[in-house]
């Protein structure tokens, strides 16, 4: 998206246990719905065949019996290769989430996975995540075979909402084409953005010309741009890239 952010990437960190936090509130009838669930499944890597065909059947059991949500599911393309599923849903309000919660027939959806595809999970973890839809750019029909995911931990007290806008501001100013999306973990070691870029397939890693550095510093100058970045960076402490692939014969799609 940018050179100084280039190591470009919405699905999310690790994190078990997550808290959104005051400078990132929203109200609770904030249109449109933003919140995200993910389930991180972690296997043993011999495992990942029976995994598969057994997690396909389940997800085709939880469409003939009522699941109403449509879950991507996506995996490492860069990293640790075969262990790790993530299975997400997005987005909706927290009233939603209660009625799904209490859907009729969720015990047999769940009494469905722990016979199948759970008994190869090693390790699962599960959290919530506040997608920043206002400063996002995700038009309809965005294809995201491929994620291409930044994860910065944001150091403590950092407010980086603000120059989260101004960057994304600044992207719809120069008409910025590609799509992004930034969102918001927090668990008890942190808070933590996400900036997710979507390629329909690899060509879409192909910087373009002029890059975003380049055509931001004819909108606001080259020293402005410089000073947006650098405030950015002093609010991260650490960063971490990854490139994710969607699943979709693991997915279940209610919608194509």
């Amino acid at each position: 998206m940018y050179k100084r952010i280039r190591q470009q990437c919405l699905l999310l960190a690790s994190i078990s246990l997550v808290f959104l936090f005051s400078p990132l509130a929203f109200a609770a009838e904030e249109k449109p719905a933003a919140m995200a669930e993910m389930w991180h499944f972690k296997i043993d890597p011999k495992d990942g065949g029976a995994f598969e065909k057994a997690f396909k059947e389940h997800v085709q059991f939880r469409k003939a019996n009522g699941d109403t949500r449509n879950w991507w599911v996506y995996t490492p393309h860069t990293g640790v290769i075969g262990r790790d599923y993530y299975v997400r849903h997005c987005c909706f309000k927290w009233p939603q989430h209660q009625k799904y919660q209490e859907m009729e027939g969720m015990d047999k959806l769940t009494e469905n996975w722990f016979a199948g595809p759970a008994k190869y999970v090693k390790k699962t973890r599960h959290f919530y995540s506040w997608v920043d839809r206002e400063n996002n750019y995700w038009p309809d029909g965005t294809k995201s075979n491929l994620l291409r995911l930044v994860h910065y931990k944001v150091k403590v007290g950092a407010d980086i909402g603000p120059v989260v806008k101004e960057i994304s501001d600044l992207a719809k100013a120069i008409d910025w084409k590609r799509a992004w999306g930034w969102s918001y973990e927090r668990d008890m070691d942190g808070v933590y953005l996400t900036l997710a870029i979507p390629s329909a397939d690899f060509s879409g890693f192909v910087p373009p010309s002029p890059n975003f550095e380049e055509a931001a510093a004819k909108e606001i100058g080259e020293d402005e741009v410089k000073d947006l970045f650098n405030r950015f960076d002093d609010m991260v402490e650490s960063r971490h890239f990854r490139v994710m692939r969607l699943r979709p014969e693991l997915s279940l799609m209610h919608e194509q």
